[in-house]
């Protein structure tokens, strides 16, 4: 039976519940539908600065991205004063920088003005300043590896050499990203170890990755849709030791990722191959790398039942595919789904952690899902009609 319709989530079976199942799922799923109430609350605003009669407001961690030119260069001649002030202060450079990045990076090399960009880049100086103020720690590092114009590896190597304990969430996902994509395992062991120990990393995503792999098969591949979905997983296998047997990739259509991908699975790679996949749009690019390792994987192959992947795929693919509850598993050969399905609620997800959270939910740019919105996830799988 094909579960592919995402409306049939439901565990069919003909045993009838217990009173303390029906009363473990009805507390489940209160819980699940106030934290799904408490994460709809509006978003607030903080006054950062003001200058002038420009009146400046940062939003949810977006902050920068809400700002008009104006207003950005206000804020940018704020910090640049606190700079210039207390030279030493190493948070108001990581301020300053960010607010250049989006000046620079974000507003004009992104959309092809790149002569302007470096001009204003140059004219700033922002670096220089901060090579004569802060030489040689963190922020310095950070800074001009993310606010660099070419590849600049060895200031990311440096900052990753000298990262504090005390670091902004976004820049674990940054440096874990930097190692997965050089599949540096003993540095990134380092880093997702000093992530995990920071308590960062939401609790509640953690374990909505360990549960995905909790029902795959031993030596399964996961496919994520990007490096966030994958992240979590692997500190479960470098940092805590759990799932070491299971194949972590991302997708991707750049050839040295491929490449890479297909040698972690196990699959034969060459120039021609990869050639075969090219075309002009780079959403079928990708499908046809994807159909090609599900046709070719000696391993089993699962997708996130959540990857918006899972819209774009022709029909033929999605006959293929089958959802065992949290994760699509790729199978040629028809089989019963529902039953896996029910033996991983029953006997393989770990659902005791499904509590109200009493604490704001960490805020991550990297993390796919918040631990409300992967709620909804069991909230459906969880739902059994009479």
């Amino acid at each position: 039976m094909n579960d592919f319709q995402f409306r049939v989530y439901a565990v069919k079976t003909n045993a009838k519940p217990t009173k303390q199942k029906r009363n473990m799922k009805r507390t489940v799923m209160t819980l699940l539908a106030f934290t799904l109430l408490l994460a709809g609350a509006s978003a607030q605003k903080v006054t950062v600065a003001q200058k002038g009669k420009v009146k400046v407001t940062l939003e949810d961690g977006q902050s920068l991205r809400h700002l008009d030119s104006l207003q950005l260069d206000s804020v940018y001649k704020y910090w640049d004063n606190v700079v210039t002030e207390h030279p030493k202060d190493e948070a108001a450079w990581r301020k300053l920088s960010e607010i250049e990045q989006e000046m620079v990076i974000y507003r004009l090399i992104l959309y092809g003005k790149e002569k302007e960009a470096e001009q204003l880049h140059n004219k700033l100086n922002l670096l220089g300043r901060m090579s004569q103020a802060i030489p040689g720690n963190y922020t310095y590092y950070y800074a001009s590896y993310m606010n660099g114009f070419k590849p600049r590896a060895h200031y990311a190597d440096s900052a990753i050499a000298v990262m504090p304990k005390d670091i902004p969430v976004d820049d674990y996902d940054q440096w874990a990203g930097y190692l997965m994509n050089k599949k540096d395992t003993l540095r990134l062991t380092k880093v997702l170890t000093q992530y995990y120990e920071s308590g960062q990393y939401p609790a509640s995503a953690l374990q909505y990755d360990y549960n995905e792999l909790q029902g795959m098969e031993k030596g399964g591949v996961y496919l994520g849709q990007t490096q966030g979905y994958i992240l979590g997983k692997f500190i479960l296998q470098f940092v805590l030791g759990v799932h070491k047997d299971k194949i972590l990739c991302s997708e991707g259509n750049v050839k040295s990722h491929v490449k890479q991908m297909f040698e972690s699975i196990g699959i034969p790679f060459s120039d021609e191959i990869y050639n075969s996949f090219m075309t002009s749009k780079q959403d079928d690019e990708l499908i046809a790398i994807m159909r090609y390792i599900f046709e070719h994987s000696k391993r089993p192959v699962y997708l996130s039942a959540s990857s918006r992947f899972l819209t774009k795929i022709p029909d033929d693919l999605k006959a293929c595919l089958y959802n065992e509850g949290l994760t699509m598993r790729y199978s040629a050969k028809p089989y019963n789904n529902v039953a896996v399905k029910r033996r991983n609620v029953e006997q393989r997800y770990m659902m005791d952690y499904l509590v109200l959270q009493f604490h704001p939910e960490v805020k991550s740019f990297h993390t796919p899902q918040s631990p409300s919105s992967q709620a909804i996830n069991y909230l459906i799988l969880l739902y059994c009609p009479r």
